[in-house]
């Protein structure tokens, strides 16, 4: 029988610097030997720990545990900027202090986090210390919808901040900001290995090599999302340069039905059409009204959501083992050069990357299909450190 591979403890020594805002105020807290402080930070932070890929595959989630160089038993935890190089027999697991203070192993483990680095702290783990844990997170997610995760934007110092890779994956950052992972990483995982692989095979219908590369391809060439909308804008993007300006709702839709007779289109085709225009026309104006788009702007494409999607689409299928990381990068690098050639500027991406998501999935509820692409827009294009304000379109 092969021996169960187990972690070490501890990482190789090497020059350090915070990779990300979360290590920075996990290594002033340990300076300032403040152990209330550090759990503060990690009640918002995600948790990562190694599994080996054999035992996750097979529907294993428990943690694995370690010594350390002292003999002492622990488990490790790693914040996002301090997880491990990628390595072929273990993949990365995502957990919680909350999570953790429900499901602790046992007294006899201490909690390590973030081992071999500045921002390492050995926690205590008895009753009283992980009914600590439950209240500071309480405390510290109140505010927060049950079992959510705060929308965040997540920076690492060791990943690109300039050039093409860095712009690409900014043309992902909807997402990335939404779920609170880092943008700017190609890396060993975007999220949790585990929910990666489940969610390309229950949402996407891909569990091999195979199936990645050819929904990737339908991303990148459009076709993954309906046509009609690009359709119904290419239309109207073709009476604005022809009118250099605005285009009239009518002038539109007439414009549409002719095209579709031209077409010889069954006339159910047109009534789908002259549907569509409405919801993109009341779309646009809560746009308007929500700073998603200016006073008199309006959408020229929506074929942003698949690219925007085909970022974290490399990067899920990257996390899940389907695809090599020279294949992801070069689909990331291709779908960030699909957006400067279909768009004009990060605000005009983000209108056509938002109406293509509430186009498909959204009734005109406004709920969270449309929340969960707002409430990013906003961070980047507003907080000082957005790839948004820092990169050229």
């Amino acid at each position: 029988m092969t021996a169960t591979p187990r972690p070490r403890a501890t990482a190789s020594t090497r020059t350090w610097r915070p990779a990300t805002e979360i290590e920075r105020a996990l290594h002033e807290a340990v300076m300032d030997n403040d152990r209330i402080g550090y759990l503060r930070v990690l009640a918002t932070a995600d948790l990562f720990h190694y599994v080996p890929k054999e035992h996750k595959d097979g529907g294993g989630n428990a943690y694995v545990p370690a010594d350390d160089s002292q003999g002492i038993w622990c488990l490790v935890m790693r914040t996002a900027g301090e997880r491990l190089p990628r390595r072929a027999r273990f993949v990365v697991a995502r957990t919680s202090l909350a999570q953790l203070a429900e499901t602790w192993p046992g007294r006899r483990y201490s909690l390590h986090v973030n081992p071999g680095t500045p921002a390492f702290m050995r926690l205590t783990t008895g009753a009283l210390d992980r009914r600590r844990w439950r209240r500071i997170v309480r405390e510290k997610t109140a505010k927060l919808p049950t079992d959510t995760r705060p929308t965040r934007l997540l920076t690492t110092t060791a990943g690109p901040r300039t050039g093409p890779l860095a712009h690409a994956l900014a043309c992902g950052a909807h997402l990335s900001v939404a779920n609170g992972v880092l943008w700017n990483e190609v890396g060993d995982v975007y999220d949790d290995y585990g929910r990666e692989v489940s969610l390309l095979r229950e949402s996407w219908g891909t569990a091999t090599a195979q199936d990645w590369q050819e929904q990737m391809d339908a991303l990148l060439a459009g076709r993954n999302s309906p046509v009609e909308p690009e359709f119904a804008l290419d239309i109207r993007q073709e009476l604005a340069q022809a009118n250099t300006g605005a285009v009239d709702a009518d002038l539109w839709r007439r414009a549409c039905a002719a095209v579709l007779t031209d077409m010889e289109a069954p006339a159910e085709a047109n009534a789908v059409v002259q549907e569509l225009i409405g919801r993109i026309l009341r779309y646009e104006s809560r746009f308007r009204a929500d700073d998603l788009l200016p006073p008199d702007g309006f959408v020229r494409s929506a074929v942003g959501y698949d690219y925007g999607r085909a970022v974290s689409f490399a990067r899920w299928g990257l996390s899940a083992r389907l695809c090599p990381a020279e294949a992801a990068e070069a689909s990331i690098l291709r779908a960030g050069e699909l957006c400067r050639k279909a768009y004009g500027s990060w605000e005009d991406f983000s209108a056509g990357y938002a109406l293509g998501r509430v186009l498909r999935f959204d009734t005109e509820e406004f709920g969270q299909w449309y929340t969960k692409v707002l409430e990013p827009h906003r961070v980047l294009t507003s907080e000082p450190g957005s790839p948004w304000r820092m990169i050229r379109w």
